[in-house]
Formats: structure tokens, C-alpha cells, sequence
């Protein structure tokens, strides 16, 4: 059981103290790798002594904190969240279960639900980043399994090491995966409950890393002709990511009213992902990866979303800041309709 540790000490707690409540009788290696520092730390060795502790002294990336604590594990499966994520009671149970009904099955997932549900930009970011994983989540082949919540088999692991040596993310995992001719499977009874606060500064911010780290890294697989393609096509990807928002929460009455309350902080978040993307394709993901923990203070943001005169102008800016650059996205979309051949000879050396 691998818990990556960067948003705090309070996050860390929450998330240990769910697993402490497991029931079942499973007994589980539980690795905690954390970036955090000392607040976390100590906590761990004076509440938690049989975590085993992995202790970075540099920011490091999700992925990197993953990677870290599977590396070490013993387990024959291996289970994977995150400090802000809660288990279910019987999630150690219901992995026990799962894999063995699965034996095919190389990675398992479940749901993530929200838990953060009293402020808009909460609700917002859990649209954007898990609502594909909301409950109930099919029961059967999957293609698509949320890192906090999914488990793998040892042999799954093994065949895929030397991309977590690298510190790639989940999605480029299973991919692996199911290129070697592994399952992967989706289980309705495995539950977590992601409930983390986001500034819209801070949310902003990873959006652009994190589109600017997807499209560089798919640099490595594809060709020069595809990378332009998507190059030229990153700025029409808001009103495909919306479309894709739209359908999976249509049929959920639920999660589909708060969608359009939310709407334009989402289109706002859709903007800032085209234009990471945009970025990644023409120079690579550079340091994305680690600026997604930059701004993590390991504090709760207030409940009644009150933020600060400082926080307010960075906001402010920000907006600007994206406005400027849909403008410029426009421009060069516009451009690209008006002289295409211009764009078809574009130089491969650049890539």
C-alpha cells in the first residue's frame, strides 16, 4: 500500500486514519513517500511507527513519490493513493477480493468520489480531474484506471519498471500494460473519496503544467508529422474537453447541475490545459512535472472560500494572463485556416 505524501501533515492524517479503520483483518505494508518535510515526518514516526517512511529533501513529483514506494514494496499486490484521499472501510478487503476474482487482471481500479463539496472551485476540480471515476464505475474491462485508486499485481509491475524508474504518470503505465497484452479492470466495489481545497491561482497553474507535461512526454511516442498536428490542433482542444466533461456527467443529475454552476471555472481550466498542451508539443514538458507541487502549502483553504487581498490580485492576473493567451491561441488558429501550407512546410528541424 503506497500513499505519495505532498499536500501536508492534515491531508496525511485524514488519509492514515482511514486505512487505520480498515476492516477484514487484511494486514497491509503500508509506505508513505513524502516530500513534505518534518511536519509530516515526525507525525508519522510518533502516530505511525510500522509505516515504513520514505523521506525526500526536494520537492518531487507524484509520480516520482509512487514510483519510490513501489520500488521498495514486498507486497504480491501493490495499492496506490494519495494524502488526500480517504479509503472506504472495507477497501483492503475489497482489493483482496478483487484481484482474486481477477486473476487475468493485471492493474484494478475503482471510484473516486468528491468529497470536497462545499466550494465551487472544489467541485470544479474534481470535474475536471476524476469525474470519469465517479460512482458506480462499470464492472469489467477497462482502459482508464484513476491513480489513487487502482492496484497492481507484481507482474504487472515488473514489466513495466523501467517507466517507473523514469517517474511516468498512470495513464502512460497502463498503456504499457496493455500493449504487452495485459487487463486492466474496473471494480465498482473499490471506493476512495478524494477531498483536497484548491485556490483558483493554484489550479490554474497545474493545469497548464500538467497539459504541458502530457503533450511532452507524448512527444517521446509519436512522430514529427503527428507532434504538429497536435500542435495546430491544441488550440481547438477547450470545446472537445468540455464535449467530454458533458457526457459523462449528463446522465448524473447529481454531479450535471453542479457542472453548470461550475461551468465557467471549468471553461476557464480547459483553456489553461490547451495552452500547457500547446507549449508541451513545441518545447517539451521542461519542469512540469515538479511545478504541479510548487504551490502545496499542506494547509486547508477556508471552507467559506474567503481569500486573501494578495490572493485576489494574483486571480486577477491570472485571468489576464489566460485571456491574453486565448487571444493569442485565436490568432494563431486563425492564421493556421488562412495559410495552411505555411504551416504543412514548417521546418522539421525543429522538432
Amino acid at each position: 500500500m503506497v500513499i505519495a505524501s505532498l499536500n501536508g501533515r492534515r491531508y496525511l492524517e485524514a488519509c492514515l486514519g482511514s486505512l487505520a479503520r480498515q476492516t477484514g483483518g487484511v494486514e497491509a505494508e503500508v509506505i508513505v513517500a513524502d516530500c513534505v518535510g518534518p511536519s509530516v515526518t515526525d507525525f508519522v514516526k510518533t502516530h505511525y511507527p510500522k509505516v515504513r517512511l520514505i523521506a525526500f529533501n526536494s520537492r518531487k513529483s507524484v509520480p516520482d513519490l509512487r514510483s519510490a514506494g513501489i520500488l521498495v514494496s514486498r507486497g504480491d499486490i501493490v495499492a496506490i493513493t494519495e494524502d488526500h484521499c480517504l479509503a472506504a472501510d472495507d477497501w483492503f478487503a475489497s482489493l483482496i477480493q478483487a484481484h482474486a476474482n481477477q486473476p487475468d487482471a493485471a492493474a484494478i481500479g475503482g471510484a473516486v468520489d468528491n468529497a470536497a463539496t462545499e466550494r465551487l472551485i472544489d467541485w470544479a476540480v474534481y470535474i475536471c480531474e476524476y469525474s470519469n471515476f465517479a460512482s458506480p464505475v462499470p464492472n469489467g474491462v477497462a482502459h482508464d484506471l484513476p491513480g489513487p485508486n487502482v492496484s497492481y499485481k507484481r507482474a504487472a509491475l515488473d514489466a513495466m519498471r523501467d517507466m517507473l524508474e523514469n517517474g511516468y504518470w498512470e495513464n502512460y503505465l497502463h498503456q504499457r500494460l496493455e500493449s504487452a497484452g495485459y487487463q486492466l479492470w474496473s471494480d465498482p466495489s473499490l471506493k476512495v473519496l478524494h477531498k483536497k481545497n484548491f485556490t483558483l491561482k493554484d489550479f490554474l497553474l497545474e493545469r497548464v503544467h500538467y497539459g504541458r507535461w502530457y503533450a511532452g512526454v507524448r512527444n517521446e511516442f509519436i512522430g514529427p508529422r503527428r507532434r504538429l498536428y497536435y500542435l495546430l490542433f491544441s488550440p481547438f482542444l477547450p470545446p472537445l474537453i468540455l464535449y467530454r466533461l458533458y457526457q459523462r456527467v449528463r446522465r448524473r443529475p447529481d454531479y450535471y447541475g453542479m457542472f453548470i454552476k461550475c461551468l465557467p471555472l471549468i471553461c476557464l481550466f480547459t483553456v489553461a490545459w490547451a495552452a500547457g498542451e500547446f507549449v508541451g508539443y513545441l518545447s517539451g514538458p521542461g519542469q512540469s512535472v515538479l511545478e504541479l507541487t510548487r504551490g502545496v502549502t499542506g494547509e486547508l483553504v477556508p471552507a467559506d472560500g474567503t481569500v486573501t487581498g494578495t490572493e485576489r490580485g494574483s486571480m486577477k492576473q491570472i485571468v489576464r494572463n489566460v485571456e491574453q493567451l486565448t487571444a493569442e491561441l485565436n490568432a494563431l488558429a486563425h492564421d493556421v485556416r488562412q495559410n495552411p501550407q505555411k504551416y504543412l512546410h514548417m521546418k522539421l528541424s525543429l522538432f
